[in-house]
């Protein structure tokens, strides 16, 4: 509610409540009100005073959930005028959200006035009657149902001005996908007839219809594809109007989009370099002819947990899992593409086809890169199966620190196997697929693998070093990634290793040690030298991990750094007393 502000008591009343805030009665919304509306009044010190007394409250944990909720309600009242919106808003951005709010009776008064407040003169109405139509949508599915049929009709108003447009279907897409994500059990029941059926796809055959004519008869027309009771009907409609021969090519193509809502379909990503680059929508069992691709793209099987591939021109004949990342097959001369891999996502019905747009090529594509990271491992190691050597690959392609946490658990559920005859590695003839995944790790991990290495190298879960693969790789990898990603507790955790005398390698004389190799990078990372404390870089035993592999000349030697590093640590223990 609004609070009345008069003369100089309502400027100084609540910042007298606010200026000792830890110490002041318990946090009052009606305070946190008169602030706001401080905002907006006459004197420019008192507005100056209040927007500086809601900085200092929106940093003090204790005001923060009655400033969110009291910020929330002035931003949604299309009333509130643009100087105090801008103030309002990025102080709102700095605090948790506010509590959810129960679902409210449908209010449809309301929203038709709001519909026209958002093409108002007042550019704070505009703003303020888009915000509040889209938190009426919010968690409310017979509200967002009823804005978004409301605005799908509004958008399709010549008179609307560009920027409310704009504006407006950014709330319809919210509205929309509010309304999708709901159980359809509860949607209103369609009313479309064929008749009407027939006349939205005549506005999009129509070569006179307008362009905003023809979008509002395709969002008509998808909608309904979104009742999986209608699609049958709307189907046979649409697969008429395809039957004319006398179809222009741009109309055939904009019935056919429509027809795609009506059939079972699949999604295919390219991924390349960390990169969503395209995706592919097919209809399930029907063969695609991409341009110039020698063979034909044809699924005749998808369900959310699995597809079969009849033919492709990067994947070869089989099935796949859905949901996870996939590392090519083929390409054009038969080999797999490095940088590249696939995910293929299930698209039975319009519904899961319009959510996929909507929700899930929105998102952020690093965020859509760690969730489909986080799958494809989850996948991993619910299967505890070996993985092929185009998987440990197609690993670099995903989320280092989801891959990192991933390494550890899988090490220790699946036994390590040697590579395929003929495969290189660079560490060896036929390095082992563990020891594949800790060198991949080695250049590509972050620190939070670090654990999970080390716990498989003290386990033996590895192959042991041979002539062929002559490394204790699991250890290499997380004193190179020490090296590479260090973390606020590294020094600790080279001291714990210290001690141990294990080699890092299985041939050679001499040969460097874990400890040794450990203390040469402790030693390194605060000002010591490390020949001073007798130990000796054997650079040629270990090549392409980037660390000073080492050995102590005497035993000597290793107490001494102990004694230096106990020494190193009482002397920061002192000063931070």
């Amino acid at each position: 509610m609004a609070l009345p502000v008069s003369g100089a008591w309502a400027a100084e009343a609540p910042m007298a409540a606010g200026a000792n805030a830890a110490t002041a009665a318990p946090p009052d919304a009606t305070q946190v009100a008169t602030l706001v509306e401080q905002l907006h009044a006459d004197r420019f010190d008192v507005r100056s005073r209040a927007a500086e007394r809601l900085e200092k409250l929106a940093d003090d944990p204790s005001w923060q959930p009655a400033l969110a909720e009291t910020l929330q309600q002035v931003l949604l009242r299309a009333e509130t005028p643009f100087e105090v919106r801008a103030l309002c808003e990025p102080l709102l951005l700095r605090l948790p959200p506010p509590a959810e709010r129960a679902a409210g009776p449908l209010d449809e008064k309301e929203i038709d006035k709001l519909l026209l407040q958002a093409d108002a003169e007042t550019y704070g109405l505009r703003v303020g009657a888009a915000a509040r139509l889209a938190w009426l949508a919010h968690g409310n599915p017979p509200a967002a149902f009823a804005v978004a049929q409301k605005l799908k009709r509004r958008l399709a108003d010549p008179e609307l001005s560009s920027e409310a447009r704009r504006r407006l279907t950014r709330v319809w897409s919210a509205a929309r996908v509010a309304w999708l994500t709901s159980d359809p059990a509860t949607w209103p029941a369609p009313t479309a007839t064929s008749q009407q059926i027939d006349q939205w796809l005549a506005t999009l055959a129509s070569p006179t219809a307008d362009r905003l004519a023809k979008e509002a008869a395709e969002r008509e027309l998808v909608d309904l594809a979104a009742y999986e009771s209608e699609t049958p009907k709307l189907r046979s409609v649409v697969e008429r109007h395809l039957a004319d021969p006398a179809l222009d090519s741009e109309t055939q193509h904009q019935l056919e989009r429509i027809h795609e809502f009506t059939r079972p379909g699949m999604a295919a990503e390219i991924w390349i370099e960390h990169s969503h680059r395209t995706v592919q929508y097919l209809l399930v069992d029907v063969p695609q002819h991409p341009d110039e691709a020698p063979r034909a793209t044809h699924f005749d099987r998808v369900d959310d947990s699995g597809a079969h591939c009849v033919s492709g021109n990067s994947l070869a004949a089989g099935d796949y899992p859905v949901g996870v990342a996939i590392p090519p097959t083929l390409n054009a001369q038969g080999v797999p593409r490095e940088g590249l891999m696939f995910h293929l996502v299930n698209l039975p019905t319009a519904r899961r086809r319009l959510l996929y747009e909507y929700q899930h090529l929105k998102t952020d594509e690093d965020e859509r890169l760690i969730q489909l990271s986080q799958r494809t491992v989850d996948w991993m190691l619910r299967r505890k199966t070996v993985l092929s050597e185009r998987e440990i690959a197609m690993l670099r392609q995903l989320d280092a620190g989801v891959v990192s946490r991933f390494a550890g658990p899988y090490l220790l559920a699946v036994d390590d196997q040697p590579m395929g005859a003929g495969d290189e590695s660079p560490i060896g003839a036929r390095a082992s697929r563990h020891a594949m995944l800790c060198l991949l790790l080695a250049e590509y991990g972050t620190h939070e693998a670090v654990p999970g290495l080390a716990d498989a190298a003290r386990r033996g879960r590895l192959l042991q070093p041979s002539d062929d693969v002559p490394y204790h790789v699991a250890w290499l990898a997380a004193l190179s990634i020490a090296q590479r990603d260090p973390w606020p507790e590294v020094d600790d955790w080279l001291a714990s290793l210290v001690p141990s005398s294990e080699p890092l390698t299985a041939r050679g004389l001499p040969r460097p040690e874990l400890g040794a190799t450990a203390a040469a990078m402790l030693l390194d990372r605060n000002g010591a030298t490390p020949g001073e404390f007798g130990l000796v870089e054997l650079a040629g035993q270990v090549r392409g991990f980037g660390i000073p592999a080492s050995r102590f000349q005497t035993p000597q030697h290793r107490r001494e750094v102990l004694d230096w590093w106990k020494r190193q640590q009482e002397r920061r223990k002192a000063a931070g007393a």
